[in-house]
């Protein structure tokens, strides 16, 4: 199954939150199921940016934190 053209705010926020939380780019992407580069490429665009440090709410954060590291097994 193809995956989507674009990332989606939802995805880039997950990146966000993972970036910030310490997971790195291949636990990123397996939880969103992207590729690695993807992540990567995004992340890079995002600091370049300078979005990258914008996180959503905090209860938000923490949740999807958590989830990240349930699916790498933590």
């Amino acid at each position: 199954m193809a995956k989507a053209k674009y990332i989606s705010d939802f995805e880039r926020d997950v990146m966000r939150i993972g970036h910030a939380k310490g997971y790195k780019a291949p636990q990123i992407a397996r939880f969103l199921r992207r590729g690695k580069m993807v992540v990567y490429n995004h992340i890079k665009a995002m600091d370049e940016a300078g979005t990258l440090e914008d996180l959503p709410l905090c209860f938000v954060v923490d949740e999807i934190a958590a989830a990240i590291g349930k699916a790498n097994g933590q």
